[in-house]
């Protein structure tokens, strides 16, 4: 690559970027069938609550449907479910690096609930200049809304900037919107891109 890229803002989806998701931590934690908690992940309902549709005392009564809850298990809830997300130790050093060179926003699908509990146990939102989340704005990715809902918040040009996430329907909706995107399989595959890019340099990550 002859020139740096015209990089100046980049926007990272969480979960499987900054994050791994693994719903079966938690319900281990909580001792609950994980089978019978993907059945509630999987529904229209857990979906309609990514988008601010239901409030967190609906989402428990309809949880409840799913799997038979006991007094505590919503205080419970809220102390363990960051045992869902895992941080990339290595991403997560990159990313607080990154802050000094260009302006970082985080742009997720997910409801209060994951979020509050993420951000509570590992200040998720302190590298970041702004963070969207579909339940706050009403808008979910791949959606077009949900794009240019957050360049107005991002206040970001699309054509300086670059999107990661770990879902192709994500990256296809970001390319739609005019921005730059890449599609994340693993934390390796994130760390060749920032060097690729020359966001970061070898010597940087040793």
């Amino acid at each position: 690559m002859n020139s740096k890229p015209n990089i100046k803002n980049i926007v990272f989806d969480l979960g499987n970027i900054i994050v791994d998701v693994n719903y079966r931590r938690f319900t281990d934690a909580m001792g609950w069938s994980f089978e019978d908690f993907w059945r509630f992940y999987e529904s229209p309902f857990f979906r309609k609550f990514e988008i601010g549709k239901y409030t967190e005392t609906e989402f428990f009564s309809e949880l409840g449907h799913y799997i038979p809850l006991n007094s505590g298990d919503e205080q419970r809830y809220r102390e363990n479910i960051h045992l869902t997300f895992p941080v990339r130790a290595k991403t997560w050093g990159i990313v607080h690096w990154l802050r000094l060179r260009c302006r970082l926003f985080l742009f997720s699908n997910t409801n209060s609930l994951d979020f509050n509990g993420v951000n509570a146990w590992m200040d998720l939102c302190a590298p970041f200049e702004a963070v969207y989340t579909s339940h706050e704005q009403g808008h979910i990715k791949p959606d077009l809304a949900a794009y240019r809902s957050a360049e107005i918040l991002f206040h970001i040009n699309p054509s300086e900037t670059i999107f990661f996430d770990d879902r192709l329907e994500n990256i296809e909706g970001a390319i739609r919107a005019g921005w730059q995107a890449k599609l994340i399989k693993n934390e390796s595959e994130l760390i060749q891109t920032f060097l690729n890019l020359q966001l970061i340099t070898a010597d940087e990550i040793k």
